[in-house]
């Protein structure tokens, strides 16, 4: 959660760490979630946006995490806070298993650049568990931006931690979609 500067609310030390595992995410997901972003923010437009929410699915297989799919919950949201209640967790959980797949990731956005944690949201992602992610999106998820503009954060020895840049732009790999090899046709 935000202050209305945009930079978080924190009073508890958040720790720096490196990120553990490697994650492969499809860049069609990170493609759905900055879409899924700006429709929050949009429907917070009179306010001048609001922060939002949705939650990675995919697998774990040993220390790498493969993303294949956003689930974009119903949620509450405004200027400076997104809540998701324990029913519609339950709602996302069930649309990934419906497809074989775990919750592995959150996603939300802040409004300003502070993409560290605030003290409410390390209490408020439900059923955190070692090694889930919880990424934060600057300003709302408006214009251009790329995991390394994110915070990055991971469930770490029972508590959240803020993973170091090089760590993350090293073992969270964005995959394009497609990769073409062809020679360009003269």
């Amino acid at each position: 959660m935000a202050d209305n500067q945009g930079s978080v609310n924190r009073v508890h030390p958040l720790p720096v760490v490196r990120l553990r595992g490697t994650f492969i995410v499809s860049e069609a997901v990170v493609d759905a979630t900055r879409a899924a972003l700006i429709a929050f923010a949009q429907a917070g437009n009179a306010d001048g946006g609001h922060e939002g929410i949705l939650y990675w699915s995919g697998r774990a297989i040993g220390d790498t995490t493969v993303v294949l799919g956003a689930v974009v919950p119903d949620a509450t949201h405004d200027r400076y806070r997104v809540h998701v209640t324990p029913e519609q967790i339950g709602a996302v959980a069930r649309a990934a298993h419906a497809h074989r797949l775990g919750v592995l990731c959150q996603v939300h956005s802040h409004p300003g650049r502070d993409t560290r944690h605030s003290d409410g949201d390390d209490d408020l992602v439900l059923m955190p568990f070692e090694g889930m992610l919880s990424i934060v999106v600057p300003d709302y998820g408006r214009g251009s931006w790329a995991i390394a503009d994110c915070g990055v954060h991971q469930y770490q020895d029972r508590r959240w931690a803020r993973c170091a840049p090089d760590s993350v732009r090293e073992s969270l790999i964005v995959v394009p979609v497609v990769t073409d090899q062809r020679r360009p046709i003269p």
